[in-house]
């Protein structure tokens, strides 16, 4: 004989759920944290303990003597600088008659116009050539310079320069350096 199969034991508890638990909680935690950080934002700026309060401006009495000057006595005054480079600038026609610079007629200097002298190592249309060429000085341990310049006939061109020299006494030991080097120059003038 057969007997009969048990149906399994139930028990008395019902599954949980976990879903509603986990999201109640999270948004529990955002409104105290929310809380919290609106009450340390209220307590900093309200009560601030290292905040000094606020001071009226004080007004001079008519027979008071004038406040002292900060700083240590003895010390030198505060002197406003002179900058020179506002008398190097060129003047506008826009300046006042009151701010033009006025002239003592003196007796006329001739001067030499100093003549500024360049060692040129090359002239290129291609300014990659005219770098490549400053690099191949500089690991030579001489610092050169690239001019953009405009030819009669429409063409740009990238110079190559060492410079300026005062004169030709100033001129040669660099050139001579620059000889040994292997690096071919031709003296120019300035302007061309």
């Amino acid at each position: 004989m057969t007997q009969p199969r048990k149906a399994p034991r139930k028990s008395g508890r019902a599954p949980a759920r976990s879903g509603g638990g986990t999201l109640i909680g999270i948004f529990i935690g955002l409104m105290l944290g929310a809380l919290i950080a609106a009450g340390a934002a209220w307590f900093f700026t309200r009560a601030n303990p290292f905040q000094s309060a606020p001071v009226a401006p004080r007004v001079p009495a008519v027979n008071q003597p004038p406040a002292a000057l900060p700083g240590k006595p003895g010390d030198r005054p505060v002197v406003k600088q002179d900058f020179e480079f506002y008398k190097i600038l060129p003047q506008g026609d826009n300046v006042p008659a009151a701010q033009a610079p006025v002239e003592a007629p003196s007796a006329p200097v001739v001067e030499r116009p100093v003549e500024k002298l360049y060692l040129q190592l090359g002239a290129f249309e291609n300014a990659a050539e005219a770098d490549n060429l400053k690099a191949r000085l500089a690991l030579a341990g001489v610092e050169a310079s690239s001019q953009r310049g405009q030819l009669p006939d429409g063409r740009t061109v990238h110079r190559v320069r060492i410079g300026p020299f005062s004169g030709p006494d100033e001129l040669n030991p660099v050139r001579s350096r620059l000889a040994s080097s292997g690096f071919n120059t031709t003296v120019t003038r300035a302007g061309q």
